[in-house]
């Protein structure tokens, strides 16, 4: 029988992954991610998802067709991952206005209409990946878009929700309007890319500000 001794000696010892530059592999690679993002952000945002394949994203982000493949499975993929990131910020943004207790009820959803557009406006490259780029690629990337689009109507029916309790709003299932109004969000996006509605952003904030006033009246 072998004693401890000889079973070390057995045991393949790990190597571990060997970086350059002062940074190890595992900085490397995550540098290597970032830069891929970034890549995505600008192509996707301007030429376009169809038109840019993995070796235009790796020549961008200065890496190897093998350093992409070890972070995302396809051009979908990657895709999904910076739809998914620009969405995620949005939401952290209007959750922070749409909780901040200073707020009235009225002023946080003005505030979180602002921030939203603030996220998506303000880049042109973000409003066009998350209002023209997203769509019609797969079913795959379209159960990611509507997955996102299910966490924002979720959104704003906790945030009607808040209405309830405070006795602004008579207590009902307020899941439709919620979808809608995450609808009348993305419409808004795609006429203003096209220049059919005015460019300045608080003029949309305050259209979009008359809107829920007229819809909670309405339900009143």
């Amino acid at each position: 029988m072998q004693n401890s001794d000889e079973m070390r000696t057995l045991v393949p010892k790990k190597t571990p992954k060997r970086g350059y530059g002062g940074r190890s592999a595992e900085q490397l690679a995550q540098e290597r991610y970032e830069r891929l993002m970034a890549s995505a952000l600008e192509l996707f945002g301007t030429v376009g998802y169809l038109p840019t394949t993995v070796e235009k994203l790796c020549a961008h982000a200065k890496v190897t067709p093998r350093h992409f493949y070890e972070h995302f499975k396809d051009r979908e993929a990657i895709l999904i991952a910076v739809f998914n990131d620009i969405l995620q910020q949005s939401k952290h943004a209007v959750l922070s206005q749409m909780l901040n207790g200073e707020l009235s009820l009225e002023q946080r959803f003005e505030a979180g209409v602002n921030a939203f557009l603030s996220a998506h406006l303000e880049d042109l490259r973000r409003v066009k990946i998350t209002t023209q780029e997203i769509l019609g690629v797969s079913q795959r990337v379209e159960a990611a878009r509507n997955a996102a689009i299910t966490e924002f109507a979720l959104l704003i029916e906790s945030y009607l929700g808040l209405w309830v309790a405070a006795g602004k709003l008579p207590a009902r299932n307020y899941k439709v309007l919620a979808f809608g109004l995450v609808g009348a969000m993305h419409e808004l996006q795609i006429a203003w890319l096209n220049k059919q509605v005015p460019q300045e952003k608080a003029v949309l904030v305050e259209e979009m500000a008359f809107l829920m006033s007229c819809l909670v009246k309405g339900v009143r």
